[in-house]
């Protein structure tokens, strides 16, 4: 028993020095920009008039990455570059893991090519591992029905009646109900959290009590929260109730929007916008992007209509890095309350004594913001450039110079 373990061990160890590297084979993009985003909402987007109709949508080499990177940033943080090549489709994806021994990143190469009316796995290789083909036409699909994704490739295999590459194009042909059966998955997950309503009840208590003359704090809301985990439930059940709790605080602030969406059960007595630097964007994209880092659901994303990495609060007012700021933090937020049960109960403990939003979210209004297309090129060229690279990595210094994120 003890030789087979050490054998194991070994092997593992071997695979991971394979798979794993510091260095992705793509280059790093910086995440959509506004325009991309929004174009990913469009190809996503199904008018009720279509929700009882088979849509077809036809996907270019510019769209389908578009398409594919809005989706896969709501499971994990990732670069990916997929091309066109007469029937097939040539994917690369590099994943980015916790950082250990081995590396950072963790690296797929794919194609995929049409087969009579069957699209097949070849030339799969995780790093610098090589899959056969038939080997990955079977652990492939193995692994995704015995994971999380198994949901989301029923509800796929349901509703996607056919799939076409294209010479020049992906072809997609769904019934446009797909929507409302994502919507119920959505809904179907979020009753896993027995504990969601009484957060709910919490932030009720917590508004009808605010004095109106003073603004309701970000920290108003999450520290109570975080207290009451701390103190009335299991670490076992950390990463569900850190889920609970954000998602309870995100049913506030996004008050109608996901209202629409979750099995919210709740009218609040009062109403009050949340703040946090005498400002109520910093607050929404907070925890709009701590929502898409804890759950799950792409479609949950899509429906509550957020710029992960933008951001659009204030619709028209241009780029910001203010936003992007804090959208980051609230990623590193999410990521933090569902790393491990033992980091989602250091989290509660550290949350249950803050005393301000300065904990979680740095300063940040001194950053650049409202710039229309023209002012952003005309000083930071596009997104990747070394001069807007150079204000990511001050923003990310920022956050790494919080306590709370110094460990993670």
């Amino acid at each position: 028993m003890l030789y087979t373990f050490f054998t194991t061990a070994i092997l593992l160890a071997i695979l991971l020095f394979f798979a794993i590297d510091d260095t992705p084979l793509l280059k790093i993009h910086q995440g959509l920009n506004r325009e991309d985003i929004q174009r990913a909402k469009q190809l996503l987007h199904v008018a009720p008039e279509e929700r009882n109709q088979l849509k077809t949508v036809s996907l270019d080499q510019k769209d389908l990455n578009i398409a594919v990177s809005y989706l896969l940033n709501h499971f994990v943080e990732n670069t990916t570059q997929i091309q066109i090549a007469n029937d097939r489709l040539l994917v690369q994806i590099a994943i980015f893991v916790p950082k250990s021994l081995w590396g950072r990143y963790l690296d797929f190469s794919f194609s995929l090519r049409q087969v009579g009316d069957s699209i097949l796995i070849k030339s799969l290789k995780v790093g610098e591992i090589s899959i056969p083909d038939p080997a990955a036409n079977i652990l492939i699909p193995a692994i995704v029905h015995n994971s999380p994704l198994e949901q989301h490739w029923q509800l796929l295999s349901q509703y996607v009646k056919q799939v076409r590459i294209n010479p020049q194009a992906l072809e997609i042909s769904y019934l446009g109900s797909i929507v409302d059966a994502a919507k119920q998955l959505a809904i179907q997950k979020h009753r896993d959290y027995p504990n969601l309503h009484r957060y709910q009840q919490q932030i009720n208590e917590i508004v009808s009590q605010h004095d109106p003359d003073w603004r309701l704090s970000l920290t108003d809301l999450l520290q109570p929260l975080f207290l009451s985990a701390y103190q009335q439930t299991s670490a076992n059940d950390a990463i569900q109730e850190n889920r609970a709790i954000i998602i309870a605080v995100g049913s506030y602030i996004y008050k109608h929007d996901l209202r629409r969406y979750l099995p919210l059960g709740l009218v609040y007595s009062k109403e009050y916008p949340v703040f946090a630097y005498k400002r109520v964007d910093i607050p929404q994209h907070f925890i709009a992007s701590a929502l898409l880092a804890i759950v799950d659901s792409s479609f949950l994303g899509e429906q509550i209509g957020i710029d992960k990495e933008l951001g659009d609060a204030h619709k028209g007012s241009g780029f910001s890095f203010i936003d992007l700021m804090a959208d980051r933090a609230g990623t590193r937020f999410g990521q933090l309350a569902i790393a491990s049960p033992q980091e989602a109960r250091e989290l509660q403990k550290i949350m249950s004594s803050i005393k301000d939003y300065s904990a979680i979210i740095p300063d940040m209004l001194d950053l650049p913001e409202n710039m229309d297309e023209q002012t952003f090129k005309l000083r930071f060229d596009a997104i990747g450039s070394s001069a807007y690279n150079q204000v990511i990595q001050q923003i990310d210094a920022r956050i790494n110079d919080l306590p709370l994120y110094q460990q993670h």
